[in-house]
């Protein structure tokens, strides 16, 4: 990321990674959470915390096959645990997993599970409930966004109660990293429930309004959760999601949107925090419809946007361009591509080649990403200049997912974090994947994926992914604008929060505590 600069002192200092249905005042009025500014020392248990997040909406559910809005991602890190997690530093770190390493020149992965650990319905957890976990991603049927990666997968055993051994089609380095994306969940149980071994034990949920939580008196990590309660409100209006937090009815606000970021440099009681991200916003083509079948077409749309503008108007400058690809610096092994600059010659050019005229509607909502109708409203008038005429149609972000998302033939779209350069690559762009939302398929492109999991030389896999980047880049039906800063609010007197790349702000409730 480009965001260099020396922040104010309200901000919370983070590094970098070099490797790596909104709700009225009515809905809020019973939340009473004044916060008290005097310091603590060492964590303090008790209080109810209240996270106000957006993207969510009535359609979304909590099986981790299939949970698509960040509200539900939110949900998820408080009543599940992976086998791993990623670090705030990028690395790989324990959770229901005490050990992993390779065998059979990493064909084979053994994972030795914690004893300790216990399910929300009193269940041991066990090697047999991560390994039907895993196989529910797997399955043909599934929908999970993780199920073409599993694809490498030959077989999964539970080698006695606490040893789970995967073996693979071929060898894969990155195959760790998956295991930080699939939670445990008990056999036998709806999945679909939000029934899993994490600090907090879901108590209610109203997809689209709110998921409340209670602590886990029974968690493996005994000094957490510090909250007695959780509760997450979804709160799709980014004003009145800021509102709530400067008015002190919720803790914690997410995705803080560059331009009102202004309003909390006076407030008392708030801190905001900054952080890189590998998530990145985009305009979406799906390039089995007409007229984004046309190579051309797709070119030339991507000649005609301003990306630099784009960023300046609606993040403030926060974050960095995107090059109508997945990866960024932060991934370990990046490499540059010429820069899609802003050419309305070059569009121009294009445009005419692919023989199509008239207008082309673009679909964006302000629910998916901050600024998302005004960056379209900017595409409008920098394609213009090229002679495309485009026509943003504004729509609400209650059932965007299930409505317009893989739908309509052009719209707004946003990925979040992805943990490497492989599951950038596969979940929006490998041929079988269920979330390949431009349905691009190239077989030669499939065949580099391949081709780099097997790549045990480091450089000569950075030069395979160099080589899908560009791929993707010119062909892809990705219009990548760029990639997001993590913008997020919090009360004053919460203290343990350290956030990451990858969801930080999310698992990392469990570890943080109001002062006393």
């Amino acid at each position: 990321m480009t965001q260099d600069s020396k922040m104010p002192e309200f901000l919370i200092n983070r590094r970098k990674l070099l490797s790596t249905a909104a709700l009225g005042a009515g809905a809020l009025a019973g939340l009473s959470l004044a916060p008290s500014m005097a310091r603590a020392q060492t964590p303090t248990r008790g209080g109810k915390f209240v996270v106000g997040v957006d993207n969510g909406s009535s359609t979304d559910t909590l099986d981790p096959t299939n949970i698509i809005a960040s509200a539900g991602v939110f949900a998820s890190y408080q009543f599940g645990n992976r086998l791993l997690e990623r670090t705030a530093d990028g690395k790989l770190g324990s959770e229901l997993a005490e050990s992993w390493e390779p065998s059979e020149g990493a064909k084979r992965w053994n994972f030795i599970l914690r004893k300790d650990v216990i399910f929300h319905n009193g269940k041991q957890f066990s090697a047999s409930d991560m390994v039907y976990s895993l196989n529910r991603h797997r399955d043909p049927a599934s929908k999970s966004s993780y199920a073409p990666q599993m694809k490498g997968i030959k077989d999964i055993t539970s080698e006695g109660p606490y040893q789970v051994s995967v073996v693979l089609t071929g060898p894969d380095v990155n195959f760790p990293y998956l295991m930080t994306n699939i939670i445990a969940q008990p056999e036998g149980e709806d999945p679909s429930k939000g029934i899993g071994t994490g600090p907090f034990i879901l108590t209610a949920a109203q997809p689209g309004i709110r998921y409340s939580f209670k602590r886990n008196p029974h968690y493996f990590r005994p000094e957490q959760p510090y909250f007695d309660e959780l509760e997450i409100v979804v709160i799709n209006d980014d004003s009145a999601r800021l509102s709530a937090l400067l008015g002190g009815t919720t803790h914690f606000a997410s995705k803080i949107t560059p331009n009102l970021v202004a309003r909390i440099k006076s407030a008392p009681t708030v801190k905001v925090d900054v952080a890189d991200t590998t998530t990145f916003y985009y305009f979406l083509m799906r390039t089995d419809q007409a007229p984004f079948d046309n190579p051309d077409l797709r070119l030339a749309l991507k000649y005609a946007v301003d990306r630099k503008l784009i960023l300046k108007t609606t993040q403030s400058g926060y974050g960095s361009i995107g090059n109508d690809n997945p990866i960024n610096s932060i991934y370990p092994l990046y490499s540059p591509l010429p820069q899609h600059e802003y050419d309305p010659d070059k569009a121009s050019f294009h445009y005419k080649k692919s023989g199509h005229s008239g207008r082309i509607e673009l679909i964006a909502s302000e629910a998916i990403f901050p600024g998302a109708v005004n960056a379209a409203e900017i595409f409008q008038q920098s394609a213009a200049k090229a002679g495309i005429t485009i026509n943003p149609k504004r729509v609400p972000g209650d059932g965007y997912w299930s409505d317009v998302w893989m739908k309509q033939p052009f719209c707004v779209s946003y990925f979040g974090s992805l943990a490497t350069e492989d599951q950038a690559f596969t979940q929006p762009f490998a041929s079988d994947s269920p979330w390949n939302d431009s349905y691009w398929h190239r077989p030669e492109f499939d065949k580099l994926l391949a081709q780099a999991r097997s790549e045990l030389d480091v450089e000569k896999r950075k030069q395979i992914y160099h080589d899908a980047a560009k791929m993707v880049q010119e062909d892809a039906g990705h219009i990548t604008l760029m990639f997001a800063a993590s913008i997020n609010g919090l009360a004053k007197n919460v203290q343990g929060f350290v956030g990451d790349h990858f969801h930080g702000e999310a698992k990392n409730f469990a570890r943080c505590w109001f002062e006393a």
